[in-house]
């Protein structure tokens, strides 16, 4: 699964671990670190601001350790760096998944996906699901109903 900090990144944890629980799944979750953007310009030099990036990504990635609770245990974590890893289609076939979870993102004038889910989509024998935490039913731009 790909973990993106978020309501609905939390929400694709969620799912990784009841998949983990009922249903014995392995569960490997993995979080990109951007290509930076940082540079002197900034007052910060570039090495220094990947270094600050990573480290955010890696405490995403820890957040989403604790969610998984004891289904993490037997978890796999990995950071994939845009630029230095390979990219993150490559790197699901290389790995053998038959199931890539994604988590949903808004999209302007369009349904709720994810930017990478039509390539993912592409690979062999791989299921790709668009986790949304929004509740089923509830339509884009609409309110949830009062409790």
């Amino acid at each position: 699964m790909l973990f993106e900090p978020g309501s609905a990144g939390l929400a694709t944890i969620d799912a990784a671990r009841l998949l983990a629980e009922d249903e014995g799944a392995e569960v490997t979750v993995v979080s990109l670190v951007p290509a930076g953007t940082g540079g002197d310009r900034c007052g910060v030099s570039p090495i220094d601001y990947r270094d600050a990036v990573v480290g955010a990504v890696a405490r995403d990635l820890e957040q989403a350790r604790m969610r998984l609770g004891a289904a993490g245990a037997d978890a796999t974590f990995d950071l994939l760096a845009s630029g230095m890893d390979p990219p993150l289609e490559s790197w699901c076939q290389a790995g053998g998944f038959d199931l890539i979870l994604l988590p949903a993102r808004r999209r302007f004038l369009r349904s709720r996906g994810h930017p990478a889910a039509a390539r993912l989509s592409r690979l062999d024998g791989v299921e790709v699901r668009v986790i949304d935490p929004r509740p089923a039913g509830l339509a884009a731009g609409s309110e949830a109903p009062p409790r």
